[in-house]
């Protein structure tokens, strides 16, 4: 009976649950909150670079398309710059 009713207090008691959390190759174990908290800041961090990432690609979307445009417009028909589908 004691010891059910220490794992009832552990489960109870969100400060004793320790989570492990990676960082790099090695997991550390952290309390809930504490994990939740690392969490956040990583999904935020995630975030902030895939908008990066999203916002670079669409100016390097538009640079490709203004070279298209000129290499349209000085070799004519003579090139094809649009992209194989097989």
């Amino acid at each position: 009976m004691t010891s059910e009713r220490h794992r009832a207090k552990m489960f109870a008691d969100d400060d004793c649950l320790m989570i492990p959390y990676q960082t790099g190759d090695v997991f550390i174990s952290h309390h809930q909150e504490e994990t939740q908290e690392m969490l956040e800041e990583a999904k935020k961090n995630l975030q902030e670079e895939l908008d990066a990432l999203e916002s670079r690609a669409e100016s390097i979307q538009w640079v490709l398309a203004d070279l298209k445009v000129q290499l349209y417009a000085k070799f004519g028909s003579n090139i094809n710059l649009e992209a194989d589908e097989s």
